[in-house]
């Protein structure tokens, strides 16, 4: 069979059992049940948590009943025996007396149940001896992006098997993995089938082989057969090939019901002494060949077997496909880490065990594992279920399994398993083994043969050059059963003096000793799978598991991703909080370099601090993360010029400016957005019935006192020290403005008396403004304001003050002051008329202002369509700038792409104005005004909806200017006849004290008047 077809078989079985997993429409019938059996009682409880793991994660199919079923009194009962004994615990008197009166074999002809054999010590793969090859990691992913095992593998290929399957019993081995076509399988014979597949004869020497007649009738079977065997019983096929044994089994109904009768044959034996041990494939096989019939002196057990299968036919399936058989450490190795046939029926799907963890460099396979510390692990090299701080080097051909918690560097020589295992024993004492070896070993190699090796050398030479006897290892035991498996060499201790014992053995330190090892108590690899720790293996995973998320996290954050959906599934406090310091940490490296990427770590260290309920750790993280916003501001922005020995140089300077209204682009003016990417607005300085709304007087006073005076509220305050001048700006403050920007000239210093440093200036100084306009208007006038008073007090000192300069030093007034902002509204008032100003990424943000290039006609034709409508509702968005900020150093994916899709908007705006294609601009400013609430819900409310239903007949779009929420409303109406139509049902409209204001576009930006 091709490697084309096996990828289209593998393909489709896995979406099948997807789609069985779904329970979708499409899904194909699937078995009834699925029974494991295991060596022990441990080894079960290992199983059943990991099926149980699948169920509550929905990963493999529900409606189906799954049991794990251990060895009879922990002790071997061969394959076979466990078939019975499996079958037994299975079928139960509960499930018999609900079967209606109907007969075993009728009731058989109801089920499709695959049996899978995953019990066994794994004595060729002592790694997996508790958890069974069935759960050994294989190198691909499952559909839920995990590593797969064998036993995912199974049931994901089974699928394909199953919908073939009238009925009946299926038995599967449980350290293959078999991909074949299952057309080529007849399972409806009567008796029982059994699968084999055509692979060279030479690896039918290693397995067992079907000898059958052309109809395939099995008259012989062979276990391990040589090649002389092969071809005298014609079980050589064409091409050197053999119809190998996959393990496969199925039993008709009725001989399934017969197997099921004897279910009991197990525990009787037991009874009578020791349990007998059926092999399934010497046993029962050759007792349907008729090669094994009982001796008189058998069991009873035996008999009950060969009787209840006597006569029965045996038929064989020849297929060709992929054999991959998890046998020994070095086939497990050569799985994971070559590209053999397994891996290429997947060669579509990422390939598992590629690491991106930072720091670690792999040329084989990770799994599962955290390396904090880094590693650099050779070709070749494994490593599964590892959480380690420190740094590991690993040579070529190591397998590092489940260490865990190991302080200072580790060193792995080539060739080597690692692998620790928490363990309990019987009296409670509980600790952990690390067991070495090479993984060329093999356990079950005896001493007395000569065959046993350890590190790949004589296990005897190996142990005397430790200092050890045999008889330390292998206390009362006869030389015959001396094996690696069995040897008593690892102590069970803390993981600090495991390690160190470790090392010892591997000839890596003389820090250890004889003395020291017997000073603990022993287990060989054996025990270990029977002391195997079930909760602590558990705890472990779990460490692995938020350690794992913590990596993500931490790699999301500095990907620039959204990071909610991960928050929504944290997997604990700990975690969260790891992950918060551990981003506190990046931030504060990166404060000096890169100020808004240190902001944004803090402020997903905030986020992740609140999920945890660390409220006062988050508090300071978001603290930090907006006063590195502000550094980034100041750290780029335009200094002044020193004012050492500066006095007034005029009477009286009074600056006016215009409002502005935004068409498109504003937020993406905001820090650090725009310090990441660059801003790009479109807005209009304006007059407001035909004047200048906001002015700033600034006037020399004989008294020695600084005196400020809002004309719209009719409110004043006189300061007379510098520390009133130089307290923080409070929520509330009006003269905050002029307070700010009295500081950041440099005169006023801390300690210094204000009368002398008036007197030195040449006396006080009063600062008035006026606003006409209502608050929160949206227009800007704040961040306009504060240029009408930074650009008054230039005037007043003499120093020469550019508009890009001015725009500069109003952003950092605005993050002295914490109220944030960006640019684009003093830009606005600054500079004159319709234009697009633009910035490119970098903390120095230098606007690039080019006015529209319009006709006069067309300019007219504009102003006659836009009303410019207070909607009377005023909106003070207090807290609304550090949110959406907060969203954009969050990452959030919906304001990301809104900040950038407005800088776009902004672009196509002015080609609609200079094109004069008014009811596209409407429809820009309608699409702008959907990505506005997207920002901000609370943009739009029912008042707003309302005003904006009632004009639609009127305008092709409009959006409100500034955040939203109130103040002025910019409407482009369909004609100038529409203009004035709308005017008028406005101002003749009851809505909350709105007003229609008469504008034209603003010739001039902030302009100077002064007397010397």
């Amino acid at each position: 069979m091709t490697g084309t077809a096996l990828l289209a078989v593998a393909s489709r079985a896995r979406r099948l059992y997807a789609a069985r997993i779904a329970n979708t429409a499409s899904a194909p019938a699937w078995w009834t049940s699925v029974i494991l059996t295991a060596s022990s009682k441990r080894q079960a409880e290992r199983y059943e948590w990991e099926i149980q793991r699948r169920q509550e994660g929905g990963k493999i199919p529900a409606g189906v009943t799954y049991l794990v079923v251990p060895d009879f009194d922990d002790q071997r009962i061969g394959s076979g025996g466990a078939t019975l004994n499996a079958l037994r615990a299975w079928i139960g008197p509960e499930r018999l007396k609900h079967s209606g009166g109907e007969d075993l074999a009728g009731w058989w002809e109801r089920q499709r149940v695959l049996m899978i054999h995953a019990g066994g010590d794994s004595r060729r793969l002592p790694q997996y001896s508790l958890s069974g090859k069935l759960f050994s990691a294989v190198p691909v992913p499952t559909p839920w992006g995990e590593a797969s095992t064998v036993f995912d593998e199974m049931l994901a290929l089974s699928t394909d098997w199953v919908k073939r399957l009238p009925s009946g019993l299926v038995v599967a081995s449980g350290d293959v993995i078999l991909t074949f076509e299952s057309a080529g399988v007849d399972w409806s014979r009567p008796g029982v089938s059994g699968v084999a597949m055509l692979q060279p004869a030479v690896t039918g020497t290693q397995h067992g082989v079907y000898v059958t007649n052309e109809q395939g009738r099995i008259y012989a079977f062979l276990q391990k057969p040589s090649l002389s065997e092969l071809s005298g019983s014609g079980g050589l096929l064409k091409d050197d090939q053999v119809a190998l044994d996959t393990g496969l089994l199925r039993f008709a109904p009725e001989v399934a019901a017969r197997l099921t009768e004897l279910g009991g044959v197990i525990e009787e034996s037991a009874v009578r002494g020791k349990p007998a041990a059926i092999d399934l494939y010497e046993h029962v096989t050759m007792a349907l060949t008729g090669q094994w019939t009982p001796d008189p002196h058998d069991d009873p057990a035996y008999h009950a077997l060969a009787g209840a299968l006597k006569d029965t036919p045996f038929w064989c399936s020849v297929v060709s496909g992929d054999f991959t058989h998890i046998g020994t450490t070095v086939l497990f190795r050569e799985l994971m880490t070559s590209g053999q046939a397994f891996s290429e029926l997947y060669e579509g799907q990422q390939r598992v065990g590629v690491t991106r963890q930072p720091g670690v460099r792999s040329a084989g396979v990770v799994i599962d594992s955290v390396f904090a510390g880094g590693a650099d692990l050779g070709a070749g090299t494994v490593a599964i279920d590892c959480h380690l701080d420190a740094h590991v080097r690993a040579e070529s051909g190591s397998l590092l399994h489940g260490l865990d918690g190991i302080a200072g560097e580790i060193d792995i020589p080539e060739d080597c398993v690692i692998h620790q295992l928490p363990v309990e024993l019987p009296s409670g004492r509980a600790g952990v083994v690390i067991r070495v070896y090479g993984v060329n070993d093999d356990a079950k190699m005896s001493v007395a043969r000569g065959n046993a090796t350890w590190f790949g050398r004589p296990l005897l030479q190996e142990l005397e050059s430790l200092g050890l006897s045999a008889e330390d290892v292998w206390p009362g035991l006869p030389r015959e059963e001396w094996t690696l498996w069995n040897a008593r060499l690892f102590p069970v201790t803390t993981v600090d003096e495991a390690w160190a014992c470790a090392r010892w053995m591997l000839e890596l330190s003389n820090d250890y000793s004889v003395a020291k090892w017997r000073a603990h108590i022993l287990i060989s690899m054996g025990s270990g799978a029977l002391y195997a720790d079930n909760a602590a293996l558990e705890a472990a995973r779990s460490r692995r598991l938020q350690a794992t998320w913590r990596i993500l996290a931490l790699s999301l954050v500095d990907s620039g991703a959204d990071i909610r959906p991960l928050l929504a599934n944290a997997p604990g406090i700990v975690a969260l909080s790891e992950t918060g310091t551990a981003l506190c940490t990046r931030a504060r490296e990166l404060e000096s370099n890169a100020p808004t990427d240190s902001a944004s770590r803090y402020y997903a260290a905030s986020l992740f601090f609140g999920q945890a309920g660390l409220v006062d750790e988050a508090g300071e993280a978001r603290t930090s993360a907006f006063r590195l916003v502000e550094r980034a501001v100041q750290s780029g922005n335009y200094e002044g010029s020193t004012l050492v020995g500066a006095a007034w140089k005029a009477a009286e300077v009074t600056v006016e400016a215009p409002a502005r209204i935004d068409l498109g682009g504003g937020w993406s003016d905001t820090p650090p957005f725009c310090l990441d990417w660059g801003g790009t607005v479109l807005n209009i300085g304006v007059l407001l019935n035909g004047t200048c709304p906001i002015r700033t007087t600034l006037r020399r006073l004989a008294e020695p006192l600084v005196r400020c005076v809002s004309e719209e509220d009719g409110l004043s305050a006189e300061y007379r020290t510098t520390a009133e001048i130089l307290q923080p700006s409070q929520p509330g403050d009006p003269f905050s403005i002029p307070r700010t920007a009295l500081g950041m000239t440099g005169i006023f210093q801390a300690g210094e008396e204000l009368a002398s440093l008036l007197h030195r200036l040449g006396g006080g100084i009063e600062i008035r403004t006026t606003v006409a306009l209502p608050m929160g208007s949206g227009l800007g006038t704040s961040s306009i304001l504060a240029a009408t008073v930074l650009r008054g007090l230039s005037e007043m000192l003499g120093v020469e003050l550019t508009g890009q300069a001015l725009s500069e030093q109003v952003m950092r007034l605005e993050q002295r002051m914490t109220t944030g902002g960006g640019w684009q509204d003093q830009a606005g008032g600054i500079f004159p008329g319709a234009k697009l100003c633009v910035t490119g990424p970098g903390l120095h943000q230098r606007i690039r202002v080019q006015p529209l290039l319009w006709t006069p006609e067309r300019q007219r034709d504009f102003e006659q369509r836009v009303v410019l409508y207070y909607t009377g509702i005023q909106r003070v968005a207090r807290g609304l700038l550090r949110q959406v900020v907060g969203r954009y150093l969050a990452r959030e994916t919906a304001c990301v792409q809104v900040l950038h899709s407005i800088k776009t908007l902004a672009m196509e705006m002015v080609y609609a104005i200079q094109e004069g294609e008014w009811q596209h601009l409407g429809e820009l400013l309608d699409r702008h005004w959907e990505l506005n609430k997207t920002l901000d819900p609370n943009t739009a409310n029912a008042p707003i909806n309302a005003l904006l239903d009632v004009a639609r007949p009127y305008i092709h779009g409009a959006k409100l200017a500034g955040a939203g929420g109130g103040g002025f409303l910019i409407l482009v109406a369909r004609e100038p006849h529409a203009a004035a139509e709308l005017k008028e049902f406005l101002r003749t409209r009851d809505s909350n004290q709105g007003a229609v204001y008469d504008w034209k576009i603003a010739r001039e930006g902030t302009r100077v008047s002064k007397s010397e």
